[in-house]
């Protein structure tokens, strides 16, 4: 049997587990409904749901962007499609080849039959690059129109070739030089006294598809001649088909004040 002596150390250990056990429990619970925990937990919470806010925000803000970019691209999308509309639609239609090869596409909607491919070039006073060119020989002859049409082409972004004797010419010119304000002003080419005007003519027929004159190229692409020229002046349409294709060459492009230039050629007459 255990000793008396050992019988009590052993209940007086039972009882300090006792004592500090309630003690324990008390103290937690005390700690729980103290005044300094509770601010505590709500502190926690309420950075907790700060940091759910601005997390909610942000998604919220990065959504937002992404509806005002779509937005903003399918506006300039419908901008630029009636912009085409309304220099390669509605009552003119401007077809032709561009001077130099190649190849450009006509940017019209996909359901409009009047999409097609047509013969172009890269750049303004580039080589040939359609097969045909590559397949024949460069003679010295065609080097040498091919340089001087090049160099033409650098003279302005708006070329009209004439014929001095033509009344064609002379109403495509009376409406590009004295009716508008057009900077850089369009250069004006006399195949009829250029030395090598017919050639360039046959040229220009090859390329553009045009043979007669007047023949205006903006950028090395023919908008036509003067029956053209007159209907997109009639149609105000002219400024536009002009700026459009024309891009950043085109520095101005406006109608001009009849009255005003009246009085400015009798200014020049006294």
């Amino acid at each position: 049997m255990p000793s008396q002596r050992r019988m009590r150390v052993t209940g007086l250990v039972i009882v300090l587990v006792i004592v500090i056990t309630l003690y324990m429990t008390t103290s937690a619970s005390r700690t729980q409904n103290s005044a300094f925990y509770v601010k505590t937990q709500e502190a926690l919470q309420a950075k907790e749901y700060s940091e759910a806010t601005k997390q909610r925000d942000a998604d919220d803000a990065r959504a937002r962007l992404k509806v005002a970019e779509k937005a903003a691209k399918k506006s300039a999308d419908e901008k630029h499609q009636k912009y085409l509309e309304s220099v390669g639609g509605g009552g003119t239609e401007i077809k032709g080849k561009s001077v130099g090869g190649g190849k450009f596409k006509v940017q019209l909607p996909d359901n409009d039959e009047r999409k097609k491919n047509v013969p172009g070039v890269a750049t303004v006073g580039g080589r040939p690059r359609d097969k045909e060119a590559a397949k024949e020989p460069e003679t010295q002859e065609d080097h040498e129109i091919e340089t001087e049409l090049n160099d033409i082409l650098k003279k302005s972004p708006i070329i009209i070739f004439s014929k001095s004797y033509c009344p064609h010419s002379a109403k495509a010119k009376h409406i590009l030089l004295e009716k508008y304000n057009i900077v850089p002003a369009p250069y004006v080419v006399e195949l009829d006294q250029h030395p090598l005007g017919s050639k360039l003519q046959e040229t220009l027929a090859n390329k553009t598809g045009r043979r007669t004159v007047p023949n205006v190229l903006v950028l090395g692409k023919s908008i036509g001649g003067g029956s053209e020229m007159e209907e997109l002046d009639d149609t105000d349409k002219l400024i536009d088909t002009v700026r459009g294709m024309g891009g950043s060459r085109v520095t101005e492009a406006s109608r001009k004040d009849p009255q005003k230039e009246m009085r400015r050629k009798r200014v020049m007459r006294v």
